[in-house]
């Protein structure tokens, strides 16, 4: 939705043909002089001679007005410059006239107005043979159509125009940067990015043959592009340019389109406080620039950042002032028509007051024949009024439906995904009961089947069956473990605390002469959850660490800690031990605890020191 039209200067003309060549010059200047622009139009406008004069007037004023944040005023100013321009006598003024006229009723949102200029536009450009003029207007209509959310119907109209570019020998370059612009950001909405970038990057080649600040539109649509395909770096990079020029021109239209694509990439980064300064920015200047547009585009992003942020009240009220938006588009446009056909009657009436002075016979049927085109003129209008309700609440009640669908679609998604992930988990922690409880059961039975082909002393023996006895209970430990973390879909922080008291109870019970010591950081959120695959590891590495603190650093003191750190919950086993020796450092222990961070995405960190006890530290 953020583009920006490719109207690298709003009144394109010095690429085609002008009259009264010395006047247009000092029009030019004038606008180059911001200070002073209005007395110097004053001055101009006592100058006039002609009436292509008079409507190079008008037309160059529309210009100052639209730089000065004026759409409005603009297009009344325009529609005076028409009546001075002819085909015959200067028709590329005329042309350009009905090309702004396109560029500045889209942007204010009138699209049945905009598409009847650019069409006008076009079949003026048609009759005198200028292909630029014909290229850039189909594309303009490729925009019109954009804005209208119909992007099949976009691209086919800016590529026929990019093709009557591409076939004349004495296209301008910057009009083809026009309609390839035109085709790029209706591929991107149509959400086919890929042939988005091919035709922004294909823009982007005419670099050579056009100053950088041509393509501020092209630099931000590209960043737009990159934006919805996740790749937010890349996209502020773009948009960044993008902004740098346009904050030179002073463009409101093209500012609000910048600040609202970097509020976006904030906010898809979790940097709320950065996306409502963006967002402040960009309201700023939608303000300014009186573009429904860009405000609909502001007002839909602000729903999705308040969705967010968890803020479903605003999003909700964001959501409602933007389908209003839309809605009220289409009310006003019936209301100018009701006017417009109010003008035509009141003009009809006094054309028959005119008449009625002139022949009473005449006035009397004139009389008649107006009244009945009256009730037929009401009986369209009551029609059209209803078809147009109707369309209205078709379309909003078929847009709801869509969007319920959508939404239950993303429902079940999530809930597969969630299913699936689930899984995963169940089938790796499955696959370590495997590898480890089962070679630990087959090491037993082998040392079982031994002992009855060996004849060993008693003392011996016992010795053998003892210790074949406290690996079992280890394997039973294990398998107890294991089982507990398959049974929970997710594990609390409270479980892991428990069972992690539990294995420190009952090595407290085994080494009465060392101190024990679990830990929880303060800002440790107690409804923090771990996946099943995560508590198991976690707990694995722990008991590892304090295992190899008792059998071989000789500690007095094992302390266990819990605490936030990166989003992530971090494990910290420290002992006041003689440290790793070099024969542990490669040994079977440490890489186990290596193999079960890396499983669930961590990272450890073992220091250690001889004499000033060992560190493990999981993050």
């Amino acid at each position: 939705m953020h583009k920006l039209l490719f109207v690298a200067f709003f009144f394109i003309f010095s690429v085609f043909s002008s009259f009264s060549q010395e006047l247009e010059e000092e029009f030019l200047s004038a606008l180059d002089n911001r200070d002073s622009t209005a007395i110097l139009f004053e001055e101009l406008e006592t100058r006039l001679e002609t009436k292509v004069d008079s409507g190079m007037y008008f037309y160059y004023l529309a210009r100052f007005q639209n730089i000065e944040n004026n759409p409005r005023q603009a297009v009344e100013t325009l529609l005076k410059s028409l009546p001075f321009f002819s085909s015959k006598e200067s028709s590329s003024y005329l042309i350009s006239a009905y090309n702004n006229l396109t560029y500045l009723e889209s942007i204010l949102g009138n699209w049945e107005k905009a598409m009847l200029y650019g069409q006008t536009a076009y079949e003026k450009a048609l009759a005198v043979n200028d292909s630029n003029r014909m290229g850039y207007s189909l594309a303009d209509l490729g925009i019109v159509y954009h804005d209208m959310e119909q992007y099949e119907k976009g691209v086919e109209y800016a590529k026929r125009g990019y093709q009557i570019l591409s076939g004349s020998p004495n296209s301008d370059t910057r009009t083809k940067s026009f309609a390839l612009n035109a085709i790029a950001i209706n591929f991107d909405d149509w959400d086919k990015p890929d042939s988005a970038l091919f035709y922004h990057y294909k823009n982007l080649e005419l670099l050579s043959e056009l100053d950088s600040s041509a393509f501020t539109n092209t630099y931000n649509n590209i960043g737009n592009t990159l934006l919805k395909q996740g790749r937010y770096a890349e996209a502020k990079k773009w948009v960044e340019i993008s902004l740098k020029y346009n904050y030179r021109s002073m463009d409101s239209y093209k500012l609000a389109t910048n600040y609202t694509n970097l509020a976006t990439i904030a906010y898809n980064l979790d940097r709320y406080n950065e996306a409502e300064e963006m967002m402040d920015s960009a309201y700023h200047y939608v303000q300014l620039s009186d573009s429904r547009e860009k405000l609909r585009d502001y007002l839909y992003d602000q729903f999705r950042f308040q969705k967010k942020k968890g803020d479903l009240m605003l999003s909700l009220d964001y959501l409602e002032q933007y389908a209003a938006l839309k809605d009220t588009i289409f009310k006003e446009d019936r209301v100018r028509m009701m006017g417009e056909l109010e003008t035509r009657y009141e003009v009809s009436e006094k054309e028959r007051q005119l008449a009625e002075s002139r022949a009473q016979l005449a006035e009397n049927e004139l009389l008649v024949k107006n009244r009945n085109n009256q009730l037929l003129l009401l009986l369209i209008v009551l029609l059209i009024s209803l078809g147009l309700g109707f369309f209205i609440y078709y379309r909003q009640k078929n847009k709801n439906w869509h969007l319920e669908q959508e939404a239950k679609l993303q429902k079940i998604f999530a809930e597969q995904q969630t299913q699936k992930r689930l899984q995963e988990q169940r089938q790796r922690i499955s696959s370590d009961l495997h590898d480890n409880i089962g070679a630990q059961l087959t090491f037993i039975i082998s040392s079982l089947n031994n002992l009855k082909f060996l004849d060993l002393p008693k003392d011996i023996l016992g010795k053998k069956l003892d210790q074949i006895s406290e690996f079992t209970t280890e394997t039973i430990n294990e398998l107890r473990d294991t089982i507990w973390a398959m049974n929970k879909d997710s594990i609390t922080l409270d479980d892991l605390q428990g069972r992690l008291a539990g294995l420190l109870e009952k090595a407290k019970n085994a080494c009465p002469a060392i101190d024990f010591t679990l830990e929880l950081g303060e800002n440790l959120d107690e409804n923090f959850q771990l996946n099943s695959l995560e508590g198991i590891n976690y707990y694995r590495i722990a008991q590892e660490a304090i295992q190899n603190a008792i059998k071989h650093a000789e500690a007095s003191k094992i302390k266990v800690s819990l605490f936030p750190e990166n989003s992530h919950l971090s494990l910290l086993v420290e002992d006041n031990g003689k440290g790793i020796t070099g024969s542990r450092k490669n040994g079977n222990g440490l890489g186990n605890m290596e193999v079960r961070a890396d499983r669930i995405g961590r990272k450890i960190q073992i220091e250690s020191k001889m004499g000033q006890g060992t560190r493990v530290h999981v993050f």
